[in-house]
């Protein structure tokens, strides 16, 4: 609006000026109406200032300074017909002409504004058509016709101009509310005005990023089912309006309040002081069980909170909700109406195992999942032969788990097949580094599992991960559990036959724990024979007599039996000079425990190789 007034003020003061260098331009009649209209300016922008702000009058103070311009042209063109003169109303109409897109940029609800801007230039054309066809009349004169139609055509220009940059403002306007209204649907629970879960997440995602302590806090209402069951929806849709209410008043400042599901609330508070936040919990848990006003009706609900802080008990959003909504159904499981910080001993074993098959769906992508490799030697000399690749798990929550433990839960959930092909895509582009290194003579042994051999193209992968790494066949060793008929199914006999003639090797791996016996042997496809580590653990220690005696001669016709039939037999588990000392006693070539080497990361294999082929551990 200031901008309006300025212009139009300005125009006034130069036309004052102009006409005061022509004799005769100005007369009696200008004096008192363009006077007033200056007054009318200045008194606009008065009221302006003193806070009047958009007003319909203003439109029609604007309209009626219009016309009298308009009014000035025509007695200029009829009547006096200087050109000069001419020249200088038409400068002046000029000026209004070109503050009109201002006026309309400023009076946008104006419907007055708008059609004022719009009626101008066919108001101009008229004027001019009438002069055209008067006789003798000073519209004869070409630089009138001339002024006229430049008058026009400018005019036209800056007011379609001006419409088209309206227009655009306008949609980019509509627009910009649309996706604030988007946005807010999106990230604000319609029930409550609370933020929801989309919210939560990049609100956790961006205090992580901001590497500040804070604290979630996973709240669960008990009891809050039969309230609808028993009271209806729209009761208990009333109580979560109140129950937002008093989380919103109960937040501190810097903490965000979300509704994440039906009846389940998450605060995020600045801090993971144990006493602040536990203390917050319990005031969260005491507001929320006070009874509340419902139709006439007082309610109580209770509340279990479960907490989890950053980065205390986890380093990822994801990671923090989920261990407080652990927190949470630990107060469930103890009598709910409480309170209880993340601790890892929460979980009884069957939510862990559901814990461990959800987690390990995504291990593999979040580099959680790693190789080490542990040493089978010839005994007595300690010489490295082969390197068994042992897969790991290191679980952002529980730390290391065991394999025991994670395989048998890929083999029941469908996960086995693809870890079994990175573990063996893994495994030999180290072996492909080992043997590059100068320790070409160390066969790589992997494990595989029995769901693997039941699968079509389990040869073909084999081939291909062998091709890809350019390690030899032979210098690859499949071990097999003894569990597994290797001819009973003909699925398992096509896969061990096609890996066969690849030229792989295959192992038995924990041999005297199954049903294979010492006279089965001949009718096994296999070239190494691993005797299970309970049997080695019996050589020696406190155990009795006549089980030590029994272990002695079962191991002793293992080793004669793989003589016979040109196997090679490795015994599992070693870890005492004592029972490496029995072992070679009983003939055994070859053996593998933390005695010779622990299980090993990639990175330290180099070193490790070239320390046991120069030492003799027994």
């Amino acid at each position: 609006m200031w901008v309006i007034l300025a212009a139009g003020t300005t125009g006034h003061v130069v036309v004052l000026l102009q006409g005061l260098q022509l004799p005769g331009y100005f007369q009696p009649a200008d004096w008192v109406l363009g006077g007033a209209v200056l007054a009318v300016m200045l008194g606009l922008a008065a009221a302006h200032a003193l806070g009047w702000g958009r007003r319909p009058v203003i439109s029609w103070l604007l309209v009626a300074n219009i016309a009298y311009l308009l009014a000035r042209l025509g007695v200029g063109l009829y009547v006096v017909g200087t050109s000069e003169r001419v020249l200088i109303d038409l400068a002046s109409l000029m000026g209004w002409v070109l503050t009109m897109p201002m006026i309309e940029a400023s009076m946008r609800t104006s419907a007055l504004a708008r059609r004022m801007s719009t009626g101008l230039p066919p108001a101009l054309l008229l004027m001019a058509a009438v002069f055209a066809f008067t006789p003798g009349g000073a519209a004869a004169r070409p630089e009138v016709w001339f002024g006229l139609g430049q008058l026009f055509l400018i005019s036209l220009s800056v007011v379609l101009v001006a419409q088209m940059v309206n227009t655009l403002r306008a949609a980019l306007h509509r627009s910009r509310q649309d996706n604030q209204t988007l946005t807010r649907r999106a990230s604000v629970d319609a029930l409550t005005g609370l933020h929801n879960r989309f919210y939560l997440d990049e609100h956790l995602r961006e205090r992580v990023d901001a590497a500040q302590p804070f604290s979630v806090l996973f709240l669960d209402l008990d009891g809050f089912k039969a309230i609808n069951d028993t009271l209806g929806h729209a009761t208990g849709d009333e109580v979560l309006r109140l129950i937002a209410a008093r989380l919103s008043a109960l937040a501190p400042a810097g903490s965000g309040v979300a509704r994440v599901s039906g009846d389940e609330f998450v605060l995020t508070v600045p801090g993971e002081d144990t006493l602040d936040v536990s203390g917050l919990a319990q005031q969260v848990v005491d507001d929320l069980s006070a009874a509340f006003e419902v139709q006439g009706q007082a309610l109580r609900l209770s509340v279990s909170v479960g907490v989890a802080r950053f980065p205390h008990d986890a380093a990822e959003g994801r990671d923090l909700l989920l261990r407080a909504d652990r927190a949470m159904y630990a107060v469930k499981r103890s009598g709910k109406n409480g309170f209880r910080l993340y601790s890892g001993h929460l979980l009884d074993q069957d939510e862990r195992r559901q814990v461990l098959e959800r987690d390990l769906r995504h291990a593999l992508e979040r580099g959680e999942l790693f190789l080490e490799f542990q040493p089978i030697c010839t005994v007595p000399d300690g010489r490295p032969v082969c390197l068994e690749a042992l897969v790991r798990w290191r679980h952002p929550e529980f730390g290391l788990v065991r394999p025991d433990v994670f395989i048998p839960i890929a083999e029941e959930c469908g996960l086995i097949t693809s870890l079994g092909e990175w573990v063996l895509e893994d495994a030999l582009r180290a072996a492909g580094r080992w043997r590059a290194a100068g320790f070409g003579e160390v066969r790589l042994a992997v494990n595989v599992s029995p769901l693997q051999l039941m699968q079509p193209h389990f040869a073909e992968m084999v081939g291909r991960e062998l091709g890809r790494s350019g390690v030899p066949a032979a210098a690859l060793e499949l071990e097999v559990t003894e569990g597994i008929d290797l001819r009973g199914r003909l699925q398992v006999s096509h896969s061990v036959d096609g890996v066969r003639a690849l030229g792989v090797g295959l192992s038995l791996d924990d041999f005297g724990t199954g049903f294979a016996s010492l006279s089965r042997l001949n009718d096994l496809p296999v070239g190494v024979v691993k005797i299970d580590r309970v049997f080695v653990m019996d050589l020696t220690g406190d155990v009795e007599r006549t089980r030590r005696r029994y272990v002695r001669t079962l191991i002793a016709a293992m080793v004669a039996v793989a003589g016979t039939l040109g196997l090679d037999l490795v015994a599992e588990g070693v870890e005492t000079p004592e029972q490496a000392r029995e072992l070679i006693a009983l003939g055994c070539t070859r053996a593998q425990g933390f005695l010779y080497a622990p299980p090993l990361p990639e990175a330290e294999l180099l070193t490790a190789l070239t320390r046991m082929t120069q030492s003799n551990p027994v």
